[in-house]
């Protein structure tokens, strides 16, 4: 008995951890780096959204949220543990620290943000749709997304 102990002591543990390696290295990553951003005032706000719902303004709904700070007129934004499926980004160059998108009365965007696929509509907000890309299982998903004003 004692034996089969200690045989359940030692492979329990190792099975667990082997398995909870596994689970990890299903998991993914994305990396954006964030360019063409007109100052150093404020940071960054960064989302991932998982869905449509709330894209891109209801930062609420966002599988994730990142705050960048800005170097010189870059910022990066690195999400960690993100299961595969599709994603569509988002950032905002929040210059005045108020984590909102600021409007003039026209509602015109009076700071710059900028989605994945660099989707920058003329007169709306960008589509989920339009800005989707897929992560992989286990991959670095890398995006190059330009600040627009």
């Amino acid at each position: 008995m004692q034996k089969y102990r200690y045989i359940l002591s030692v492979s329990v543990p190792v099975i667990l951890a082997a398995f909870t390696a596994y689970a990890a290295g299903q998991n993914a990553a994305v990396h954006v780096e964030i360019s063409n951003i007109r100052n150093s005032k404020g940071d960054i706000l960064c989302h991932l959204f998982s869905s449509a719902e709330g894209f891109p303004e209801a930062h609420a709904k966002a599988f994730r949220e990142l705050h960048a700070a800005i170097n010189a007129d870059h910022a990066v934004c690195d999400f960690k543990d993100v299961p595969a499926g599709t994603y569509a980004f988002i950032a905002l160059h929040d210059e005045n620290l108020n984590e909102k998108m600021d409007k003039n009365v026209l509602g015109i965007p009076q700071e710059g943000y900028g989605a994945s696929n660099n989707v920058h509509p003329l007169f709306s907000a960008p589509d989920f749709k339009d800005a989707a890309f897929g992560v992989a299982a286990g991959s670095v998903t890398p995006l190059k997304v330009k600040m627009e004003y």
